[in-house]
């Protein structure tokens, strides 16, 4: 316990001193525009690539080990033709969740600057709820909060056959207003997302995960 309190200061300290990248996005252990403490797991890829309003962002994550995340990001603030900026990622898990009522937590580094996010599943229809607390230049209001839930396949019949839904995963987000997503999961580590910000801005991305 005085581990996790000490880093819960660290963090706090660096929050109030530090500027952060702009990171829009954090792949798919991500909602729509903020983090969770979902990890991936031990030689696992990630790729994405995501659109936002007028920009684009690429990022590339990689499971070094269980519990230790690195990888790097290169975002456009007015598409991939001008110029934008590049920063690294870490992630680091810094609480197991468990089946009582501790959370999973994740200590996260964008650039030179860090977040932390808890992540607890609840038996409240499947939901999995996630709070957080980063650089007010990355989160507005410092503190974020988010929901999401997987839905179950559906398998829709017609008269000459049927075809299945991919299984979809829902979320919602205060994150300096109400963002709303969907993730949709093809199968063979590729999935694909679609989002709108504040009831305004559309988004969307695509994602490959795979174990290397």
């Amino acid at each position: 316990m005085k581990r996790i309190g000490l880093l819960t200061l660290v963090v706090m300290v660096s929050l109030m001193a530090t500027p952060i990248a702009n990171a829009s996005t954090f792949g798919v252990n991500g909602l729509v525009t903020v983090p969770t403490a979902n990890m991936l797991d031990s030689t696992e890829l990630n790729l994405t690539y995501q659109h936002i309003g007028d920009g684009d962002l690429i990022l590339g994550s990689y499971g070094l080990k269980d519990g230790l995340e690195i990888g790097g990001a290169a975002q456009w603030p007015n598409g991939l033709d001008d110029d934008g900026e590049n920063y690294l990622l870490v992630k680091v898990n810094v609480l197991k969740e468990d089946a009582n009522y501790m959370p999973e937590m994740s200590l996260g580094i964008v650039d030179r600057n860090l977040y932390l996010v808890a992540s607890k599943s609840t038996d409240f229809y499947g939901i999995r709820a996630h709070l957080g607390v980063a650089d007010k230049d990355m989160i507005k209001d410092r503190v974020f909060v988010g929901i999401n839930k997987v839905l179950n396949p559906v398998t829709i019949s017609s008269g000459d056959g049927s075809f299945n839904v991919p299984t979809t995963t829902v979320a919602l987000e205060y994150n300096d207003g109400f963002n709303l997503g969907a993730n949709f999961d093809f199968g063979s580590g590729i999935s694909a997302n679609l989002g709108v910000l504040d009831f305004d801005d559309f988004i969307f991305g695509i994602n490959f995960k795979n174990k290397f």
